[in-house]
């Protein structure tokens, strides 16, 4: 089954002028964070499983509890966006009507299944927060660049690719810190995930499989990105999550499967000299490919560059991380990209 916006009742230029809510209602469903016993088991009722009864481990290292705080920040993000585009397709809100009854019924089914699954996935990490006496992470306000049912999957599977790749750096560096007890459960995540990747991708007229090594990540990435939806000043503990937030990375002009350059911006900070910048991407599990960045304009607050997307040479499909980076590497992951980074991530994906 396939859904495109011929699918929908509207097109998108009348979806954009539609009084269509595009943020997030507050609190979140069911009582997060913090539900009541029968809230928990609407919660369970509705994912189709339980949260974990294994206890967490006595002890967690302090990489494993940044870990589980950029987890919880991201679940309860994912958890307000697919909140949110249940109701829009609970009130029919225009761009986010289907032809067929069978199709409403078929894709609101699946979400609200998502949306418990993912509340548990919150859960799961601030409880084992909690257990070894961390202040969980609270929700945020959060607003959605979304203006119909195409838009909003679209948006779904882009930051579904980021945690994808994140959740790699997250187990990684549960086995680093000693924290192997945490190991399967987050594994068990990365699974679930991709399954619903899939749903996604089938919506899209996509292969359900974006590649044959998912593109990895850094948390400190996946943390820079989901900001880009945060209302400024609505999270209450945000700063206790000890990651970095770089600056603003657009990519202009998206790149497609060719050889070509792509353009973008970012901000103009104070004591860089442009013509020390380069452009790197991280794609699937290979090293980080680094490109020559050239400044088209140079204005008060804001570069405008461009470099060359390497699409042939790596066969770049699938899920692609750019950042602008202070050092021409070479880089051996995604973790070194990162400590480089002065502007990023820009995310896009080819299929």
């Amino acid at each position: 089954m396939r859904f495109h916006i011929a699918a929908l009742l509207g097109v998108a230029s009348l979806a954009f002028a539609a009084p269509f809510p595009n943020v997030s209602t507050h609190p979140l469903p069911d009582g997060l964070p913090t539900p009541s016993p029968s809230e928990l088991e609407v919660i369970e009722q509705n994912s189709h499983g339980t949260l974990s009864n294994a206890p967490p481990p006595v002890g967690i290292s302090q990489g494993g509890i940044t870990n589980l705080k950029l987890i919880a920040f991201n679940e309860l993000f994912e958890v307000a966006f697919f909140d949110q585009l249940i109701k829009n397709i609970t009130d029919r809100a225009l761009g986010y009507r289907f032809a067929d009854e069978d199709d409403y019924d078929f894709v609101l089914d699946g979400l609200k299944v998502i949306l418990a699954q993912e509340e548990l996935h919150a859960l799961d990490a601030n409880n084992a927060l909690a257990h070894v006496g961390i202040d969980p992470i609270q929700p945020c306000r959060y607003t959605f660049p979304v203006h119909d049912f195409d838009t909003a999957i679209s948006l779904a599977t882009t930051f579904t690719d980021v945690v994808l790749g994140t959740l790699q750096d997250v187990v990684e560096k549960f086995a680093i810190g000693g924290d192997f007890a945490l190991t399967r459960g987050v594994s068990s995540i990365i699974g679930q995930e991709g399954e619903q990747q899939g749903w996604f991708r089938i919506m899209q007229g996509k292969v359900p499989s974006e590649l044959p090594f998912l593109t990895t990540s850094d948390l400190n990435f996946a943390f820079t990105a989901i900001q880009s939806f945060v209302v400024p000043g609505t999270c209450p503990n945000i700063d206790s999550i000890p990651l970095k937030t770089f600056a603003h990375l657009n990519v202009i002009i998206p790149p497609t499967a060719d050889t070509k350059n792509i353009k973008f911006s970012f901000d103009n900070q104070k004591g860089i000299d442009p013509s020390t910048l380069w452009l790197t991407y991280i794609n699937q599990q290979n090293l980080p490919i680094v490109e020559s960045l050239r400044v088209i304009s140079k204005e008060d607050e804001t570069i405008t560059a461009e470099a060359l997307f390497p699409y042939d040479a790596h066969q770049m499909n699938g899920f692609t991380i750019a950042a602008v980076t202070t050092a021409k590497g070479p880089f051996p992951n995604a973790y070194s990209v990162a400590k480089a980074t002065l502007a990023g991530p820009g995310l896009f994906v080819i299929d």
